[in-house]
């Protein structure tokens, strides 16, 4: 899966910001992290405008591409929150769900929590009816 155009970019958020310098490579997935952007990402998808949401898991989506981040996402709490925005989000906000879903399920250690938490059944309805984005988002 490559980062490709997505329909979140050129949006003014933090959260969008720091997907762009992970996607450009300016810094890395750990500096983020440690400088505590998992809390602040899972804030905006809870109480966060639905623009602020797809950023948010935008960016979480560029978090999971590294492997030790991706436990740290799921103890952030940021699943229900994906789950929820891929459910009832825009397009833009289900498609970027879908990214950061299909990423954190590539960890055989939590595939079986992912697949539990309904993700299966939400993917097939955006493949089906979703964006092009979002489908190819989906079938990833």
């Amino acid at each position: 899966r490559d980062g490709g155009h997505h329909p979140c970019a050129g949006q003014a958020s933090a959260a969008d910001a720091l997907a762009q310098q992970v996607e450009a490579g300016n810094a890395t997935c750990a500096l983020f992290v440690d400088l505590g952007a998992l809390p602040l990402l899972v804030a905006l998808l809870r109480t966060g405008t639905e623009q602020d949401k797809a950023n948010a898991s935008y960016a979480i989506s560029w978090l999971a591409k590294d492997a030790p981040t991706r436990a740290l996402i799921l103890e952030a709490g940021a699943l229900p929150l994906l789950v929820a925005l891929l459910r009832t989000g825009t397009e833009e906000g289900k498609a970027c769900a879908a990214d950061a879903i299909v990423w954190l399920v590539n960890d055989a250690s939590t595939r079986t929590l992912i697949l539990g938490a309904g993700v299966l059944p939400l993917l097939v309805a955006l493949l089906r009816a979703g964006t092009e984005w979002g489908k190819a988002k989906a079938a990833a």
